[in-house]
């Protein structure tokens, strides 16, 4: 969730004549309109959010408020959200070199006014001790802000969903055509949003990770996809589901997909550039 509006503008000196320092040391208190107490951001009580270059997204997925300092142990954002490890990740795709530890406060069940209300206690207490609002957080600062995700693709649907009995042609045809139709085609058990099964689950994340534009057809769907299930085994001659085709060739299930994966393969078998 993208955070409120601030309304707070940086200053060099805090009332008391303090210049921003290295990292905030805080024993400020927001607090909570349930009566309890939040503690304000504090790299005491951060943790790491990287094992080597790479993000460890340890992250609760629950609602609350989050603080991210770099290696200097400054606070470079405060930030809340319905779902803290999402936000986390969201944030990895442009600033994680920022991004060396968190400190997270976890308000299960929180509404919006909650959420806003100790977010805005954090940021105070940070200014208040400091002077300066983090630097995320300025107005004009653009890296940490967190747009709305794009909607989600919907499946693709191989019939108008009259059943099978309205079939002009045999589902092997209406594969055949999709797959050579459309650059990367997965069929799989369940949506891109919802899989039903582990292997299929696998599939999606690296399908993903390869930032490859793709379609999805639910193998499950008997209301618009009928026989389908059975008809992709035909069609590929493979057993299980599921099923990857790029360039209108079958190149793999899940086990065959991973391990394209791994040996660093796989994006250039999705997008015709093999080397």
């Amino acid at each position: 969730m993208a955070s409120p509006s601030l309304r707070l503008h940086a200053a060099g000196r805090s009332a008391s004549g303090r210049v921003a320092g290295r990292g905030p040391s805080l024993r400020c208190l927001a607090s909570r309109e349930d009566g309890g107490a939040a503690p304000g951001p504090e790299y005491s009580r951060s943790k790491p959010l990287k094992s080597g270059d790479e993000l460890d997204n340890w992250t609760p997925s629950t609602p609350g408020v989050y603080a991210v300092f770099n290696e200097d142990e400054e606070l470079q954002y405060v930030g809340l959200s319905r779902k803290i490890s999402s936000s986390i990740q969201r944030h990895a795709e442009t600033v994680l070199p920022k991004m060396h530890s968190a400190h997270v406060f976890e308000m299960p069940g929180a509404d919006k006014e909650s959420l806003q209300s100790v977010w805005k206690g954090w940021i105070e207490a940070h200014v208040e001790e400091t002077g300066n609002i983090p630097v995320g957080n300025r107005r004009g600062e653009g890296q940490w802000l967190l747009k709305q995700p794009a909607r989600a693709k919907d499946e693709i649907k191989l019939t108008p969903g009259k059943g099978a009995q309205d079939l002009a042609v045999p589902m092997e045809a209406l594969i055949d055509s999709l797959v050579k139709a459309k650059k990367v085609v997965a069929f799989i058990k369940g949506t891109r949003t919802q899989p039903e099964c582990g292997f299929s689950h696998q599939v999606l994340l690296l399908l993903n990770q390869s930032r490859v534009d793709y379609e999805t057809v639910n193998v499950l769907d008997e209301f618009y996809n009928p026989g389908l299930r059975e008809a992709i085994k035909v069609y590929s001659d493979w057993p299980t589901i599921p099923q990857v085709y790029a360039n209108g060739e079958f190149i793999g299930g899940a086990d065959i997909i991973t391990e394209m994966s791994e040996n660093g393969e796989l994006v250039g078998a999705l997008t015709g550039k093999q080397q």
